[in-house]
């Protein structure tokens, strides 16, 4: 199998974006509207969006729309709101897009008060998964499992458990965001070579009428993460 990046809408202009931002919000005759609003009418995908203007506060702005403040809100109530939501879905953890879907705020506006979403979550005593430990080998190969499971590219909604090991948050506090995250993989997954961070003799696995023939090659590139191969050479294996 191939692993192909698929371009979605990178090549659309920022003005084209916020031209159907702004229609959406004349269609529903509101001057703000919030991207879950704009995701079951929009053209696009308001992740998109939020990537492209770095936040969907700042589309909106971009967009001529109006930004709801919420500078009067103290800090207890928006903790409580994060307690509450966490309490409705049954968890003793939220990610900022669970929070999202019936929060009385927004995220992104409880971490620019508390300096990030995990603060705020341990602010509410909620537990924080730790994403910085993850290896980005476990990472790659969770997408590879993911994307074969689907047979299709993964998308942000796609990576949660049962179907994913890790949930997309993972992905963004490794990589910033989740295109990138995807981009990064595609160029190591779809590379011939097998590349850690000692000089190692590693053997290049040729199909040959059916029979395995190993070829034995000393490699002194080095790569920037931890890898266990082994998952890697058996790809390289089944894809040729």
């Amino acid at each position: 199998m191939k692993f192909e990046l698929k371009t979605y809408n990178r090549n659309t202009l920022d003005a084209d974006l916020l031209a159907d931002l702004k229609k959406v919000a004349d269609e529903l005759g509101k001057k703000n509207i919030t991207y879950r609003e704009y995701s079951g009418k929009g053209k696009y995908t308001s992740g998109t969006i939020q990537v492209r203007f770095g936040g969907w506060n700042n589309a909106l702005e971009n967009a001529g729309l109006t930004v709801k403040e919420y500078h009067n809100v103290d800090n207890q109530e928006l903790l409580n709101d994060i307690k509450r939501v966490a309490n409705e879905i049954g968890k003793d953890n939220i990610t900022s897009r669970e929070y999202n879907t019936i929060g009385k705020f927004t995220s992104s506006t409880i971490a620019e008060r508390f300096g990030s979403w995990n603060k705020a979550a341990e602010e509410a005593g909620l537990t924080v998964k730790d994403h910085k430990n993850i290896s980005i080998d476990a990472l790659f190969e969770n997408i590879e499992q993911v994307w074969l499971k689907l047979g299709r590219q993964p998308t942000y909604r796609d990576m949660k458990v049962p179907i994913s090991r890790y949930t997309a948050s993972a992905y963004l506090t490794n990589f910033g965001t989740w295109q990138k995250a995807l981009e990064r993989f595609v160029d190591f997954i779809n590379s011939e070579v097998v590349e850690t961070e000692q000089t190692i003799e590693t053997k290049s696995l040729l199909v040959d009428t059916g029979n395995i023939i190993n070829a034995k090659s000393e490699s002194a590139n080095r790569h920037k993460t931890n890898r266990n191969i082994n998952w890697r050479l058996q790809f390289l294996v089944l894809r040729r």
